[in-house]
């Protein structure tokens, strides 16, 4: 452990026995490229860049992300002496502490912040004319599904093409829906048929508080398999049809019962 440690601040103090590993691009994104297209086949260039998420049209790809890099900033997450707020997580990174937090968040991401409104994620209720209706018949997509459907659109369907690249960008770009083949979260068609309360969202306040919880309650889940103590073929922190930090936080207590029930068995 270094010199300059406090050993009862690390939230982790055996992370140095962690899975060794060395740092790399890890994987590549290319989905700024794809949307690019898209939305040039639309002519929605223009349009996009004024949405929510317009900025993001700039980023050089590939994107490269050092999912090593991070684990190796995760596990010397450290308890602050003076006390931290719950949406806020501090590093110890050799003689420094750095905090990641919705300031860092805002300056990184650059998106609107503010307060989400109480159980927002559970309004999915839409219009007989809307898109859900019209195109998926009131079915919620996967993402494979939602692109395969853009890919086949005509010029003269732009508006919903509008609505689902924004659709896509929240669930895939940003990582709220678990992967390509979950169904994407109702509420996301519910909020896109209202352009403008579609931009003003708080939309880095929702992807901040998502990836925190990640960062938190899936790194604990995932102890085990990066301390090396997991059983090969075990399931340790997979976590599926994720919508939203609500409905994650329910399956936690969901297995807490579960393993409650077992041990008294």
């Amino acid at each position: 452990m270094p010199k300059n440690s406090i050993p009862e601040l690390w939230r982790f103090p055996d992370h140095e026995n962690w899975v060794p590993v060395r740092v790399n691009s890890g994987s590549k994104m290319n989905m700024i490229t794809r949307l690019k297209s898209v939305l040039q086949k639309f002519g929605l260039v223009e349009k996009f860049k004024q949405g929510p998420f317009g900025k993001y049209l700039d980023l050089k790809e590939p994107l490269k992300i050092y999912g090593q890099l991070i684990h190796n900033i995760l596990k010397r997450e450290i308890i602050h002496p003076k006390g931290q707020r719950e949406d806020e997580m501090w590093f110890g990174l050799g003689k420094s502490k750095a905090r990641f937090g919705q300031e860092e968040f805002c300056v990184c991401s650059g998106l609107n912040m503010g307060q989400l409104a109480e159980g927002f994620a559970n309004n999915s209720k839409v219009q007989d004319d809307s898109m859900l209706r019209r195109i998926f018949k009131g079915r919620k997509p996967t993402a494979e599904v939602l692109y395969a459907t853009l890919s086949k659109m005509t010029s003269e369907q732009s508006e919903d093409a509008y609505k689902m690249l924004n659709i896509y960008m929240v669930s895939q770009f940003f990582g709220t829906d678990d992967g390509q083949t979950t169904a994407i979260s109702g509420w996301l068609f519910s909020l896109v048929e209202n352009e403008e309360e579609f931009k003003n969202f708080p939309w880095g306040s929702y992807i901040f508080s998502f990836t925190l919880y990640f960062l938190k309650a899936v790194l604990q889940k995932r102890l085990p398999q990066l301390r090396g103590e997991a059983k090969k073929g075990g399931n340790n922190g997979k976590l599926q049809e994720n919508k939203n930090t609500e409905d994650l936080e329910e399956e936690d207590l969901e297995e807490e019962e579960e393993e409650e029930e077992e041990e008294e068995e």
